[in-house]
C-alpha cells in the first residue's frame, strides 16, 4: 500500500523538476547573446511507477504514477553542421588571407598610377626619344638621366616593399604558430574538465561549448581533423599529426631559415608541420610562393632585362663632350645602369652608375652610334627608345646572359600586373563564395542551437504556470491531511 506522504513526494518533484525548467530557461536567456552557446533543454520523465512487478506485490488495480524525475539537462547541437563549419572555415581562412595579401601587393605595385613602375619605363622611353631629336642638347640629356633615376628607384623601391610584406607575413606565421600552441593547450585542459564531469554521468554543456569555441577558431588557421571518444575527449590532429590527444599537447615550434620561418613539431625529430588549410596554408603560400616566386623574381628579370639590354646598346654608342678637344668629345664603352653584384639581387640594387650620376656625367649618355661622331647624331637614343618599345631581349642575347621574359619589356610588365588584378578579383571571389557558404552554415546552426527569446519566454510561461500548479497540489494534499491528523476520531466527542 502506498505512503500516506506519497503524494508529498510528488508534489516536490514537481516542484522540483519545474524550477530546473525555470532554471534552465534562465540560463538561456542570460547567454541570448553569448558566442558560441548553444541552448540547453531540461529532458523531463515520468518516475517508476508503483508498484513493481513481483510475487508478493500488493493487490492493486494497476500500476499508479508517482510523479516526474529530472532525465537530463542537455544542450541542443547537430554534430555534423559542426564538422561542416569547421571544413569551411578552413577554406575561408585561406582564402581571406590570400584576398588580403593580394590587396597589400595591388597597393605596392600601385598600378596604373603617376608614380609606378608603368609610368616610369614610358618617361624613360620618351626621354631617349626626345633625346634623338636633340642629341647635343644637355637638358634633354638631364632628363634622361632623371628618368633613368626614377625607373630605378620605381623599381627598387617596389622590390623593397614586397621584401618587407614577405617578413610581416614571416612575423604573421610566428603569431599564428603561437596561437595554436596556445589554443590547443586551452582544448587539453577543457578535455581534462570535460572527462572529469561526463564520468560522474552529468553533462558538461557549457564546457563542451567552450571547446567547440576554441576548436572553431583553430579550424581557421589551419587543416585540423577532430574527434571526439566516448569521454567527449575531443582528439585533433593536422594534416594526420597529433595537435591534441586527450590531455596532451603536441607543441608547434619555428626554426629560423633565410627564407622565413619554417614551422615544425617540437621535439628532437623536428619534424616538418604540413597544412593543407586554413590561414596558415595561404601564408605561406603568400610569402614562398607568390611573392618570392612570382613577384619579386619576375622584378628581377625585369631589372636585369633593362640594365643588361640598356648597357649593351648604351656602350656601342658614343656620348658628346662640347668642352672636351676633338679626340676625347665622343667618350665610348660606358654603362648606363649598374650592373648587380654577384648572386644579389637587379631589382634591389638597380640605380644608375656612378660616371652617369657624377657632374659631368651627362656626357657619357650614349645618344650616337656608328662611323659618324657628330653632335647631331642620335641613332642609339633611337635604337635604345625603340627597344624599351618593342624590342625582345633574345635580339641582343649573343653570350646567353640575358633573362627571357618572352614578350617586350611593357609587356612583360603589364602581363606580370595583369596577373596580379586577375589573381585578385579570383581571390576576392572564392572569398565572397566561402563566406556565403559559411554564413548559411552559421545560420542553420543557430536554428539548431541558437537561443530564440521568444521560445524561452515561452517556456518561463509554461514552467511557472506548472510550478504554480504543483505548489497547489501540495496546498491541497496538506490540507487533506490535516483534516486526517487534526480532525479526524474527533467527532461526536
Amino acid at each position: 500500500m502506498r505512503s500516506t506522504f506519497a503524494g508529498l513526494q510528488m508534489g516536490l518533484r514537481a516542484l522540483q523538476a519545474q524550477q530546473m525548467g525555470l532554471t534552465v530557461a534562465g540560463h538561456n536567456i542570460a547567454n541570448a547573446n553569448t558566442e558560441g552557446f548553444s541552448r540547453q533543454k531540461v529532458s523531463l520523465s515520468a518516475s517508476n511507477p508503483y508498484t513493481a512487478p513481483a510475487f508478493n506485490r500488493p493487490a492493486s488495480p494497476g500500476q499508479i504514477g508517482t510523479g516526474v524525475e529530472i532525465a537530463e539537462v542537455r544542450r541542443v547541437h547537430d554534430a555534423f553542421i559542426e564538422m561542416q563549419l569547421r571544413l569551411e572555415s578552413q577554406t575561408t581562412g585561406e582564402w581571406e588571407a590570400l584576398m588580403g595579401g593580394y590587396e597589400q601587393i595591388e597597393m605596392i605595385f600601385n598600378e596604373p598610377s603617376d608614380t609606378g613602375i608603368g609610368t616610369a619605363l614610358t618617361e624613360f622611353w620618351r626621354s631617349w626619344q626626345q633625346l634623338s631629336l636633340t642629341p647635343s642638347d644637355l637638358a634633354a640629356r638631364s632628363v634622361v638621366r632623371q628618368s633613368g633615376m626614377l625607373l630605378a628607384d620605381a623599381v627598387s623601391h617596389t622590390y623593397t616593399q614586397l621584401g618587407r610584406y614577405r617578413e610581416e607575413i614571416n612575423g604573421a606565421i610566428g603569431i599564428k604558430v603561437n596561437h595554436i600552441n596556445y589554443l590547443g593547450q586551452q582544448i587539453a585542459d577543457l578535455n581534462k574538465q570535460i572527462v572529469a564531469v561526463s564520468v560522474s554521468g552529468d553533462h558538461p554543456n557549457d564546457l563542451l561549448d567552450a571547446r567547440d569555441l576554441l576548436v572553431k577558431e583553430l579550424s581557421k588557421i589551419a587543416n585540423i581533423q577532430a574527434v571526439t571518444d566516448e569521454k567527449l575527449q575531443m582528439h585533433i590532429s593536422i594534416s594526420g599529426s597529433s595537435l591534441v590527444q586527450g590531455s596532451h599537447v603536441s607543441k608547434l615550434d619555428l626554426v629560423t631559415s633565410p627564407e622565413g620561418h619554417q614551422i615544425v613539431w617540437a621535439g628532437d625529430s623536428a619534424t616538418p608541420a604540413v597544412f593543407s588549410g586554413g590561414e596558415l596554408k595561404g601564408l605561406l603560400h603568400l610569402r614562398d610562393e607568390i611573392i618570392k616566386d612570382q613577384y619579386m623574381d619576375d622584378l628581377d628579370k625585369l631589372a636585369e632585362g633593362i640594365t643588361r639590354a640598356i648597357n649593351q646598346l648604351h656602350r656601342e654608342g658614343f656620348g658628346f663632350d662640347p668642352t672636351a678637344e676633338d679626340d676625347e668629345a665622343f667618350p665610348t664603352g660606358n654603362d648606363f645602369f649598374r650592373e648587380s653584384p654577384e648572386g644579389e639581387s637587379w631589382a634591389l640594387n638597380m640605380r644608375l652608375t656612378e660616371e652617369i650620376l657624377a657632374d659631368d656625367g651627362l656626357r657619357l649618355i650614349a645618344a650616337g652610334v656608328g662611323a659618324d661622331m657628330a653632335p647631331g647624331n642620335g641613332e642609339n637614343a633611337i635604337a635604345i627608345g625603340r627597344f624599351l618599345q618593342e624590342g625582345l631581349l633574345t635580339e641582343l642575347d649573343d653570350d646567353g646572359t640575358m633573362p627571357d621574359l618572352g614578350s617586350s619589356i611593357p609587356d612583360f610588365f603589364s602581363s606580370l600586373v595583369a596577373k596580379l588584378g586577375v589573381d585578385s578579383q579570383e581571390a576576392q571571389r572564392m572569398h565572397a563564395n566561402q563566406m556565403v557558404l559559411h554564413e548559411h552554415l552559421v545560420s542553420r546552426q543557430q536554428s539548431v542551437s541558437g537561443v530564440s527569446l521568444d521560445e524561452e519566454i515561452s517556456d518561463l510561461i509554461r514552467f511557472q504556470h506548472a510550478y504554480g500548479a504543483a505548489a497547489r497540489f501540495i496546498t491541497t494534499l496538506d490540507e487533506s491531511l490535516s483534516t486526517v491528523i487534526e480532525r479526524m476520531g474527533i467527532v461526536g466527542r
